[in-house]
C-alpha cells in the first residue's frame, strides 16, 4: 500500500530536477527501474542499479526520491560487505524481504566474491545468516539501488555482473542550492504522480527492454580483457579477422 494515490498529476519540479541532473536514456533508465518496483515485476527482474558519477552529481537526490517513494518498503545495505570475504552477517539487512536496498555511498571497485550479491540480484533462494540465529534459506524479492563515485569492477569471473547492472550517469549539470532546495519540496507533493509516470514509462518499455544491455563504459574502465580486445581489434581485423591462442596471449601479456 503505497502513501499517496496513483494517478496523473503535475511533474513540474522532478521534470526540472530530473532532467538537468540526467540526459533523457539516462533518465529513462532510472523511470524504467522505478516503475519496474511500482508494478512488482521488480520481484523477478535480474537487475540491479548503479548510480555512477562524481560526488555532488545527482546521486542521492534520485535515492532520496526513492525513499520518499517507497518509505517502509525500503532498507539499506553495504555493498562492500556483500561482495568481499568473512562477511557472514551481510545479508542480516534482508531479514525483512524489503522490496528495495539502497546504499547512498556503495564500493564495488573490489569485488572479492560476487556470489551473495548475484543470488540477491537473482532473487535465487540463499543461505541467510543473523546473529544468535540458527541459518535459513530464503528468497530475497529485493531491487538494489547504489550510488558510487568509483567504477563497478568488471572482469571474466565476475562475469555475472555484466548482465545484471545497469548503470546510470549523471549529466554533470547542476541547479543552484536555492533552486534545488525548492524543487526537492516540492517533490514532496508530486511522488503519485512521480510512480505513476515512471510506472507508464516501464510498461511502454516491457519487462524485458534492457535484457541485452551491457554496461560498455563501465566495461572500459575496469575490465583489462575488454580493454585488450578492443586496443588490439584493428590487429585482428587486417590478419583476416582472427587469430591464434598462442599469438593472443603473447599480445595480453605484452599488453598487461
Amino acid at each position: 500500500v503505497l502513501p499517496y494515490p496513483l494517478e496523473v498529476g503535475s511533474l513540474d519540479a522532478f521534470d526540472e530536477l530530473i532532467g538537468t541532473l540526467y540526459e533523457p536514456a539516462e533518465r529513462q533508465k532510472l523511470e524504467w527501474a522505478i516503475g519496474s518496483v511500482v508494478s512488482g515485476d521488480s520481484k523477478t527482474i535480474q537487475k540491479f542499479v548503479v548510480l555512477y558519477g562524481e560526488a555532488g552529481s545527482g546521486k542521492s537526490t534520485v535515492l532520496n526520491i526513492i525513499q520518499w517513494l517507497f518509505e517502509g518498503y525500503y532498507t539499506t545495505f553495504e555493498a562492500r560487505a556483500l561482495t568481499s570475504y568473512g562477511n557472514s552477517f551481510s545479508t542480516e539487512v534482508f531479514r525483512g524481504n524489503p522490496l528495495i536496498a539502497i546504499q547512498h555511498d556503495g564500493d564495488l571497485s573490489r569485488i572479492e566474491d560476487n556470489t551473495k550479491l548475484n543470488s540477491i540480484v537473482s532473487h535465487e533462494e540463499m543461505t541467510m545468516n543473523e546473529k544468535f540465529k540458527s541459518s535459513y534459506t530464503s528468497r530475497l524479492n529485493c531491487f538494489l539501488f547504489i550510488g558510487t563515485n568509483r567504477p563497478v569492477k568488471i572482469s571474466d569471473s565476475q562475469s555475472g555482473i555484466i548482465r545484471r547492472l545497469l548503470d546510470i550517469r549523471p549529466s554533470g549539470n547542476r541547479v543552484s542550492s536555492k533552486k534545488y532546495q525548492a524543487l526537492m519540496s516540492q517533490i514532496h507533493f508530486e511522488l503519485g504522480a512521480i510512480a505513476h509516470h515512471c510506472l507508464t514509462v516501464y510498461l511502454s518499455m516491457g519487462k524485458n527492454y534492457y535484457s541485452g544491455y551491457k554496461p560498455l563504459s563501465m566495461m572500459l574502465q575496469t575490465d583489462v580483457f575488454f580493454n585488450f580486445v578492443e586496443d588490439n581489434f584493428y590487429t585482428f581485423v587486417q590478419q583476416g579477422g582472427g587469430t591464434t591462442l598462442l599469438q593472443a596471449y603473447e599480445m595480453y601479456k605484452t599488453y598487461c
